[in-house]
């Protein structure tokens, strides 16, 4: 094409406007998924937005849960080809923040084996199964740059007669610079699977439990035992398969933080170490630090566990302190940094006790991912905890967390009921706060009558009470 000069701000430009522009040059979609409410598996019916750190990046929101970031791959490519390179979040209201970090961080693959000059094809890990999500012909793709004088590659998937490789990615443009293994490639866009969004609300489920008498009277069931037989996660399996165990716990705090499905839980006891202290200044819930005095015996290092609040009325929780700025008086107050955020309001004046954990036991792993403010744990074989216990969630790891973990009444098989909470003299009951559940299966049984079980849609828009006739 013919070219022509241009002058801009003193500086002469040499163009040829029917050249066609470089890819790279282009705005693409550079990071795509699709949110869903967890309960439903559906998109959800309120506004979403997404926020992210990668700088040139615009968000965009579409119909149907659809979201991503828009931006010319050359100005974001270091970001998108580099480990923690950038991080994304999605919020929407009556929903808990999404981070899209570790899904980020799965979505960038590396090189299993090194890309020479003139190669055509990447060999990558983790690989892109049929049907292809990521790596489908005419979507992007970035080398991360194996020199810092080089610069990240860009090129798009080749069309191939025959279906590629689980780890191939097929070129369009051949490997211009060699490229050891393990350098990373990102997609472009970026596709991420569907990201559940939690529900931020619980429910309590309360209800009346009645023995039928007479044909025209009927009496609190006093002693009868109630009991969740079985949950489902999400409403469509509730219509299409039978229940789950009921491996669910309250927990108190809410999490403080995300908590991947297989993170390490575990049971123990507390028993108190060192001298009886005390708040020396309000501390607000989210809070990542707070005042005690005196400090002596407290690790400026960090690693001390401090029970925060009264435990007498429940108002406590338990934090893993991150050190302070040591000072010479033992009595001095002093400013504890703390590994995860607080999940209560604390008062200038409250108690703060150095415990240790004793009696550690594994329960196993978490069968559920949990995000930060979710009021709930999912693990097999938490119905034989205590009703009441306290469990860590990733113990040694600077993410060990403490929960006060409560049990919900349960039974296995109608017959042995765990955790009861006790029916009043109405026959009325009322449960521990349950979230992240779509539907429960319930017992309730008095011998030597006949059980009732039934099955609970739970509404989450208010508390769920129930009335429960025994004959």
């Amino acid at each position: 094409m013919a070219r022509q000069v241009v002058q801009d701000g003193g500086v002469s430009y040499t163009i040829a406007e029917g050249d066609p522009a470089r890819l790279e040059l282009l705005p693409w979609a550079v990071l795509r998924t699709r949110v869903v409410d967890e309960l439903t598996l559906t998109p959800p019916l309120v506004p979403i937005s997404m926020t992210s750190t990668l700088r040139g990046a615009r968000p965009k929101v579409a119909d149907g849960g659809v979201c991503g970031l828009v931006a010319r791959p050359t100005d974001v490519s270091a970001a998108l080809t580099r480990p923690a390179g950038f991080t994304a979040r999605v919020t929407a209201p009556g929903y808990l923040p999404r981070d899209l970090g570790p899904a980020i961080e799965v979505a960038r693959r590396r090189l299993n084996s090194q890309a020479s000059v003139g190669d055509t094809t990447l060999d990558v890990l983790a690989g892109d199964p049929a049907p292809r999500r990521q790596f489908t012909p005419g979507r992007g793709v970035l080398l991360e740059r194996p020199a810092s004088t080089a610069g990240e590659q860009f090129t798009t998937v080749a069309p191939t007669a025959a279906p590629p490789a689980v780890t191939d990615v097929p070129l369009r443009e051949p490997v211009v610079t060699l490229h050891p293994a393990a350098l990373h490639v990102a997609g472009v866009p970026m596709t991420l699977p569907d990201q559940p969004l939690h529900r931020d609300s619980v429910v309590r489920i309360t209800g009346r439990v009645q023995l039928r008498t007479g044909p025209s009277s009927i009496v609190p069931a006093v002693g009868a035992s109630v009991g969740i037989r079985g949950i489902w996660w999400d409403y469509p399996s509730s219509v299409t398969a039978a229940p789950l165990p009921p491996d669910v716990c309250s927990v108190e705090p809410t999490l403080r933080l995300d908590h991947p499905a297989g993170a390490t839980l575990h049971r123990c006891t507390l028993a108190p170490v060192g001298p009886p202290r005390s708040a020396r200044d309000g501390s607000d819930s989210g809070a990542r630090q707070i005042v005690v005095a005196p400090n002596t015996l407290l690790n400026p290092a960090g690693g001390d566990i401090l029970r925060i609040g009264d435990p007498l009325t429940a108002d406590d929780e338990v934090a893993v302190t991150d050190g302070f700025d040591a000072t010479a008086d033992p009595t001095a107050p002093v400013r504890v940094r703390l590994r995860t955020p607080l999940g209560l309001i604390h008062r200038a004046g409250d108690p703060v006790q150095g415990v240790q954990a004793n009696a550690v036991v594994a329960i196993g792993n978490l069968s559920r991912e949990g995000l930060a403010g979710d009021p709930v744990l999912f693990a097999p074989g938490l119905s034989a905890l205590p009703t009441t216990a306290i469990v860590i969630v990733e113990l040694l790891t600077p993410r060990s967390v403490f929960y006060r973990a409560t049990q919900p009444p349960s039974t296995l098989n109608g017959v042995v009921f765990n955790h009861l909470v006790a029916l009043d003299a109405t026959g009325r009951f009322m449960w521990p706060p349950l979230g992240r559940i779509a539907q429960v299966r319930m017992t309730a049984s008095l011998p030597p009558h006949a059980p009732v079980q039934l099955d609970l849609a739970i509404d989450y828009g208010g508390d769920t009470s129930l009335a429960i006739v025994l004959t």
